[in-house]
């Protein structure tokens, strides 16, 4: 038997929230105070949880009062006032219901690309520019599947919650979810191309790889649940079956786009060793402006003494145990094996934290870093250890 729509759908309610929770607090732990969160934190965190809530309780609500969602076989004749006001108004709630579950959608797709320009743009050019195609696509789609929604597909306005109403385009919404389905699904595809293909192309190992391409092809589950959303959408538009995909499309998005950002939490509570631990840590090599915004750094932290943490600085990544690593979502493995001594506890942490913001903890999609850059890497941690001691 098919669990009611109400227990489901706030069963899904719960999961995506504790994973939107779940990064927030992994990215307070990481920046170490809630001003250090990024766009894409606050994105998710406000706008997304917002939407969604919304989406949860106006689709509810749907599902109770009904709306002009019939058949046009139906008699709304045989209905009474009372029958009709609340179908009005279960009417109403499903426009809310559609831009709500728009909202989420877009904006999961928004916080993944932001995250994926942060990988890009120091390291991949090429792959960079693909995500700012992209993210114009996506733009795109949104705007033109809105002024299709408002302005073309069911005129006058009013006729979206009229009971009955003089056009299906006004209360099964095909036109306008065949338009959102083919932006939707395509923009998901080629996100999910250019995540991968730039994973295996990276110098990672392959078991980090594999690891992180299972954790990007999740996407996959969002694509299916968008297909089946429009499968019964176009198939059986005057069932309710549809609303239930339109739920569990939305939590799998918010799913997918925060389960890359829950390490950091997961460390802490289970006490479990970082995820490149074992092996040697992702290197990130930035190119000229980057690596000039760490040198500048490095003389601002050796002129004014100030005391610096023990850890590698990024432009000079090696595999020992005392390296810094740049994960994914920024978690840090610092060297505690060097025996440095207490005046050198805070060392690069100034430049630390400016790449964390700077660089966003990008990984190591380039090619390995030359002898000279090696070189420049080491002088540059020989003078801050100079300066501490």
């Amino acid at each position: 038997m098919a669990m009611p729509f109400s227990r489901e759908s706030w069963i899904w309610y719960i999961c995506a929230i504790g994973i939107i929770i779940a990064r927030l607090i992994a990215r307070r732990i990481l920046f170490r105070s809630l001003k250090g969160l990024q766009l894409d934190d606050w994105t998710m965190g406000l706008f997304v949880l917002t939407s969604y809530t919304a989406l949860m309780v106006v689709s509810n609500r749907w599902f109770k009062a009904g709306s002009n969602l019939e058949s046009p076989d139906f008699n709304f004749g045989t209905l009474n006032d009372d029958q009709l006001s609340r179908r009005t108004y279960g009417s109403k709630m499903m426009i809310v219901t559609e831009q709500m579950q728009i909202s989420v959608i877009w904006s999961c797709k928004a916080c993944l690309l932001i995250m994926y320009y942060r990988l890009t743009r120091t390291a991949l050019r090429n792959e960079n520019i693909a995500i700012k195609l992209l993210s114009a696509y996506v733009a795109l789609g949104y705007v033109t599947m809105q002024i299709l929604y408002f302005a073309v597909w069911c005129r006058p306005f009013s006729e979206y919650y009229a009971v009955p109403t003089n056009s299906v385009q006004c209360n099964t919404l095909v036109d306008h979810r065949i338009t959102k389905a083919v932006f939707n699904i395509s923009s998901d595809l080629i996100m999910l191309s250019i995540a991968l293909q730039m994973l295996i192309r990276s110098t990672l190992p392959w078991r980090r790889k594999l690891v992180l391409c299972g954790i990007f092809s999740l996407g996959i589950f969002v694509i299916a649940a968008a297909a089946l959303n429009s499968y019964y959408s176009f198939a059986h538009p005057y069932d309710d079956m549809w609303m239930f995909w339109y739920v569990r499309e939305s939590s799998m998005a918010i799913i997918v786009a925060n389960i890359p950002f829950t390490w950091t939490i997961i460390r802490e509570l289970f006490e479990v060793g970082d995820f490149d631990e074992s092996v040697q840590p992702w290197t990130f090599h930035p190119h000229a402006r980057t690596t000039s915004v760490a040198t500048h750094t490095t003389h601002q932290t050796v002129s004014s003494g100030q005391r610096a943490r023990t850890r590698e600085s990024p432009i000079n990544s090696h595999g020992s145990r005392g390296t810094q690593s740049i994960t994914l979502v920024g978690s840090m493995s610092p060297g505690k094996e060097n025996g440095e001594s207490p005046a050198k506890s805070l060392a690069l942490d100034d430049i630390d934290r400016n790449l964390e913001i700077q660089a966003v903890r990008s990984h190591d999609f380039a090619s390995v870093p030359s002898r000279s850059n090696q070189t420049e890497g080491r002088i540059l941690r020989q003078s801050v250890e100079t300066s501490s001691q």
